[in-house]
This record gives C-alpha cells, structure tokens and sequence, in this order.
C-alpha cells in the first residue's frame, strides 16, 4: 500500500513538472523566444534582472 502511496506521488509529481515544462516551451501562442517577438504586453513578462534584485533582497533581509 505504501508504494502504491509513493509512485502516486512521484507520478504527480512528474506530471507537473512534465506539465511545466511542456507549457513553458511549446510553439504557438506563447512566447517561447522572448517578448519582443509575440503580441504580449511586455509588462506580462518576467524580467530576470528585476527577480534577481527582489531574490537578493530577500536574502538579505533573511541573514537578518
């Protein structure tokens, strides 16, 4: 019954990583080369430079 339990999990958990993944890189509608090449607001896409502030940020007030 326990790994009965354990390959569900596992079996979630891969889907969804499956999932992100697929969703992250598939053609079509999404921007997978960037946001200056699709019809996106630019506001919707992330810009590293802005999460690499706020993660250093956090970290700092973590050391805190």
């Amino acid at each position: 019954m326990e790994n009965l339990i354990v390959i569900i999990i596992v079996a979630v958990a891969a889907g969804l990583l499956g999932r992100h993944y697929y969703k992250k890189y598939k053609k079509g509608n999404s921007c997978s080369s960037g946001c200056t090449s699709c019809a996106t607001d630019a506001s919707a896409c992330e810009f590293p430079e802005e999460r690499d502030l706020q993660l250093n940020d956090i970290r700092k007030n973590m050391e805190n």
